[in-house]
């Protein structure tokens, strides 16, 4: 099963980041329902190291993270295929699930984690007329800042992906308490 750990947003958060995005008129925009801040992709599993991590998530303890929103960033390469909003705030939490997840015996890719929320996926072939939208959303909206959000909620997804983009089903939640 395709799967990955992240920090959902409150709705009314969501809701205003996927506005923005359609606003931009840069690729294709996350629908509300797919804003989140992803800590660990976890890549196609088997259901029973999906169970092990549940049994392992169940019992681990972490502090809310208090995230900053702000800037405007693309990800993916020469050819960026995201366009996101930089999360800071998120780091030691991403490592200590990252250890979690070890300790459930999954094996994670190495590549280097930037906190972001995913705003809108962008074409693997751009047009003439992408860039230009791209550079100009970017200097535009480049510093833009949303208020510091306090997440307290760690969720379990599973990824469908499908020709009109993925689909996210929550599986379970874990409570970040401390």
């Amino acid at each position: 099963m395709r799967s990955f750990l992240a920090l959902p947003l409150p709705d009314d958060l969501a809701a205003q980041l996927a506005g923005f995005a359609g606003r931009l008129r840069v690729g294709r925009a996350m629908p509300e329902e797919n804003i989140h801040l992803t800590l660990a992709f976890l890549g196609e599993q088997p259901v029973q190291a999906l169970e092990d991590l549940n049994t392992e998530l169940e019992v681990w303890r972490a502090p809310p993270a208090t995230v900053d929103l702000a800037g405007l960033i693309t990800m993916g390469g020469v050819v960026p295929s995201v366009l996101a909003l930089k999360a800071d705030g998120v780091d030691a939490l991403h490592n200590q699930v990252k250890q979690v997840i070890r300790r459930a015996g999954i094996t994670l890719p190495h590549r280097r984690f930037r906190g972001h929320v995913t705003l809108a996926r962008l074409p693997h072939t751009p047009t003439a007329n992408d860039a230009p939208a791209l550079g100009r959303a970017l200097e535009a909206h480049g510093a833009i800042r949303y208020p510091t959000v306090t997440l307290d909620t760690l969720s379990l997804y599973r990824s469908d992906l499908r020709p009109d983009g993925a689909r996210y089903q929550r599986l379970a939640d874990y409570p970040l308490r401390g």
